[in-house]
């Protein structure tokens, strides 16, 4: 039994490697989601006199 899975380990190593590093980059490397429960509260947070920043995305 571990003999085989260090096998599978061997033969795949380069696609394992690839793939962690994929879903590494995902992870570190997304936007994650604000925390505004309303529209009323993204519209306070706009308007109170600082700078914002206010990013777009469209998955259409």
């Amino acid at each position: 039994m571990n003999n085989q899975i260090l096998n599978f380990l061997r033969e795949n190593a380069f696609f394992l490697i690839v793939l962690s590093a994929i879903v590494l980059a995902f992870v570190f490397l997304r936007t994650k989601g604000d925390d505004l429960a309303s529209m009323d509260e993204f519209e306070a947070r706009i308007s109170a006199g600082q700078p914002v920043v206010v990013e777009f995305y469209s998955n259409a």
